[in-house]
């Protein structure tokens, strides 16, 4: 081996941590590398801040290099971690895969999104997972304000301007308190949008909001929230996402133009193909949080399985666990490679903190319960201290101060994205789109049925024709640049592939055999539709 090596794969808070104890304890024969797709570290307490206009995006957002003096950071895939061989095999900056090897190595991979769990939800909903997504979200909502100011449909207006949050927990309640504030906030400087006009709604499946903390606060959340507006739905499980919004097991439906799911993780794929013991996805370690049955093999943080020494409990995937381990599991590779005996994990939680929006939030600290403004200036300060960087502690600071002077920045980049092919969930029964609507796209059905419809006033939509997997519809409207002569309706739980005008045309146009086959089916389409309406 060219030299000895301790890797990380994850640059989370527990990589984080365990990186820069290292560095600080291992002498210069060692060389620590830290694997991380992304070349900064996410602040993820603040993304809910991020997403409602309070903080700048940058600001949440560490470069590992400069935290991380002395560390050798990658940015590079880690594919899979080979124990027998004690290598692990990453994915090049040239696409090829390439081999490392190491002495020790910690996983601190965390988790991923997986919205997948619920039909339709990977494709009408966005996550809250990294700064993207809270960009992405913030510039979502600031256009459904502006789509409304012009909206003179009431109905469509309610609707462009309903915002459903799932999962109440800690993600799901800061992000649904920080929509409701930008919403309403920025509501004064629009003049055709009334506070009736806006709604948020809180779904969560179990009777009360913040399972993390006491009932007293838990109730204090709530109360504060739907103080605010916010409607807060428990007990209740999205069965469907669409466009139009969630459907509930139950039946119910709660319409709305936009969905942000807060829920639905699954292991990493570097975790998910280990070949060792895992309980409910996460990696199952020994007190000192090496991995069951592995001398050089540890894991910390979300994708592990930790029982705290302390009241023996297992740990729960937070910040505050993940650093502690960090600096721990550190200490114990130190031990290790020095052939000392290692220590248990244990650690005495400080407490726990998450704002409800309006300048409130409810805080656990050592025992004592904290609500209301205190607690908000409480829940501020630690985070803003627990930042990793002076820098980012100034930006975030000014930009909370800022935010107690002046209104919130409603300006952001609208960023016309190049179109791109992506995929749709249609539940039975509902309308992809209708008879008269603007075409926009172009669709290909992957697997269920749908049926075209004509649509006539005073009577019940008539079914023409059938389409199943392989067929496609849409371009008729784009080709004669028109709107939808028919509607298309899901006739079962479908599937289809969606292609914007740009992306169609320029296929059409370049390729031969498509642009015959979409000449063909537009003639062949149009006397169908001739012979009917006749």
């Amino acid at each position: 081996m060219a030299a000895k090596r301790v890797l990380i794969l994850g640059g989370g808070f527990g990589g984080v941590k365990c990186a820069r104890v290292l560095r600080k304890k291992l002498g210069p024969e060692y060389e620590v590398v830290l694997f991380n797709r992304e070349n900064h570290m996410v602040f993820h307490p603040l993304l809910a801040e991020v997403a409602g206009g309070s903080v700048n995006p940058e600001a949440v957002a560490a470069p590992l290099r400069q935290m991380l003096p002395g560390v050798l950071c990658r940015t590079e895939d880690v594919v899979r971690v080979e124990p027998e061989r004690n290598v692990v095999v990453y994915e090049s900056y040239d696409g090829a895969h390439r081999e490392l090897e190491y002495e020790h190595v910690i996983l601190a991979c965390g988790s991923v999104v997986n919205l997948s769990q619920v039909p339709g939800m990977a494709d009408h909903s966005f996550p809250l997972k990294t700064i993207g997504d809270a960009v992405a979200l913030r510039a979502h909502v600031m256009q459904q304000l502006e789509k409304a100011e012009v909206c003179d449909d009431l109905e469509e207006k309610r609707f462009l301007l309903s915002f459903i949050v799932v999962g109440g927990g800690f993600s799901g309640v800061e992000v649904a308190g920080e929509i409701n504030d930008l919403a309403r906030g920025s509501r004064r400087f629009f003049q055709r949008i009334g506070p009736e006009d806006i709604r948020v709604t809180l779904i969560h499946s179990r009777d009360q909001i913040l399972p993390e903390v006491s009932p007293p606060l838990r109730d204090f959340a709530r109360a504060t929230m739907e103080k605010a507006g916010i409607e807060i739905v428990l007990q209740a499980r999205v069965a469907v996402a669409t466009s139009e919004g969630v459907r509930l097991q139950d039946g119910r439906e709660v319409r709305g133009g936009t969905v942000i799911c807060t829920v639905g993780n699954a292991p990493s794929p570097v975790v998910e193909h280990l070949a060792v013991e895992k309980e409910r996805g996460r990696l199952v370690t020994d007190d000192d949080m090496r991995l069951r049955g592995r001398t050089n093999l540890w894991a910390i943080g979300d994708c592990a399985l930790i029982k705290n020494a302390h009241d023996r409990e297992l740990s729960p995937p937070t910040g505050q666990f993940a650093e502690r381990q960090g600096r721990q599991c550190a200490e114990n590779v130190v031990r290790a490679l020095r052939g000392e005996a290692t220590k248990p994990f244990s650690f005495k939680p400080v407490g726990q903190l998450c704002a409800v929006g309006h300048h409130k939030a409810v805080a656990e600290i050592s025992g004592r319960r904290v609500s209301g403004l205190i607690a908000w200036i409480l829940w501020r300060g630690i985070y803003l201290f627990k930042l990793p960087s002076w820098s980012r502690r100034f930006k975030v600071a000014f930009d909370w101060g800022w935010q107690l002077v002046f209104s919130r920045d409603l300006s952001h980049v609208k960023t016309d994205c190049t179109e791109r092919v992506s995929t749709a969930y249609y539940p039975a029964g509902d309308f992809v789109f209708h008879q008269g609507d603007a075409a926009a796209s172009f669709y290909a059905i992957e697997s269920g049925e749908a049926e075209v419809v004509l649509e006539r006033d005073g009577e019940d939509p008539r079914s023409v024709a059938v389409l199943g997997p392989g067929d496609f519809f849409g371009e008729m409207a784009l080709v004669n640049d028109e709107p939808r002569a028919a509607g298309v309706r899901a006739r079962t739980e479908l599937e289809v592939v969606v292609m914007g005008r740009q992306v169609f045309g320029q296929l059409s146009r370049s390729l031969g055999p498509v642009r015959d086959l979409v000449s063909e089916a537009v003639r062949e389409r149009s006397i169908g539709l001739e012979r009917m309406d006749g």
